[in-house]
């Protein structure tokens, strides 16, 4: 249901980590009932202003049956939440496009009105070339498959609105992939394009996707200058205080480039 004092709606979080925390906090300061799922508490987590649960979704009793969705003691706090969000990475599921599935039928059992899923740019695979949601998916890895498959369960699963954000690389000063690269030498790739984006226009993607459902959409997020790796990263640097990264000096380039065809993207 929709708090009438509240500008978004109240909303349920599979995944209060690097995206879900941030969502969540900016949900409640605008109003909405928030329930998350989470695989265990931290000290983080105390006194936090939602209904928080903790579920091992590897378990093969994550989901409930058909004739109990919205009942069981966890899920009946999500049930009555018209939008929900699945923030989830691959890495932390063994079967994640079969999880995620499992989360939106269970989703439609409770007559959830809105999903929210976020995808990310790696279904489009490594080949360069420029790339918008109207291109075709390849997919090269593992990864990039399950995510792909799991926006194919949500697009079939029958909840009225479905929103498929892909993500480009996440990054914010508290973690930015550079920390990691500044450890490495002769970084192979470094006039490959970046598409990145910060981890507060993501979460502010998220959050105003909440207040305009419009059927079934696929979005790409990513900010709009593609610079190379050895530019970005270097500048990105600069600013943490850390030395250059030591890209490789010959390195030929290539490399996809991921733009949007509108604010909306695609609506299918």
């Amino acid at each position: 249901m929709i708090n009438p004092l509240s500008t978004s709606p109240d909303a349920s979080i599979l995944g209060l980590g690097y995206l879900g925390r941030p969502l969540a906090q900016k949900l409640y300061e605008h109003g909405s009932r928030v329930a998350a799922v989470k695989r265990s508490l931290t000290s983080d987590d105390i006194n936090l202003p939602i209904r928080l649960d903790t579920l091992d979704l590897n378990q093969d009793s994550a989901f409930p049956s058909a004739d109990r969705a919205c009942d069981t003691t966890i899920w009946q706090h999500h049930a009555d939440k018209p939008v929900w969000f699945c923030l989830l990475p691959p890495s932390s599921l063994t079967h994640y496009a079969d999880t995620v599935k499992q989360w939106a039928e269970l989703a439609r059992a409770c007559n959830v009105q809105h999903l929210i899923f976020t995808s990310s740019t790696s279904v489009y695979g490594d080949k360069a070339r420029e790339c918008d949601e109207t291109a075709t998916p390849d997919p090269q890895t593992e990864s990039a498959r399950q995510i792909l498959a799991a926006e194919q369960y949500l697009l079939d699963s029958g909840v009225p609105n479905i929103d498929i954000l892909r993500l480009g690389g996440l990054y914010c000063a508290e973690r930015h992939p550079v920390s990691r690269l500044v450890q490495k030498q002769n970084i192979p790739g470094g006039n490959q394009p970046v598409n990145i984006v910060h981890r507060d226009i993501a979460v502010e993607t998220l959050f105003q996707t909440t207040l305009h459902p419009n059927g079934r959409r696929i979005r790409n997020i990513v900010e709009p200058h593609h610079p190379t790796r050895r530019d970005f990263y270097t500048a990105e640097a600069a600013k943490l205080g850390l030395p250059p990264p030591d890209f490789t000096p010959d390195d030929t380039g290539g490399g996809k480039i991921v733009n949007t065809v509108s604010a909306d993207g695609l609506s299918l």
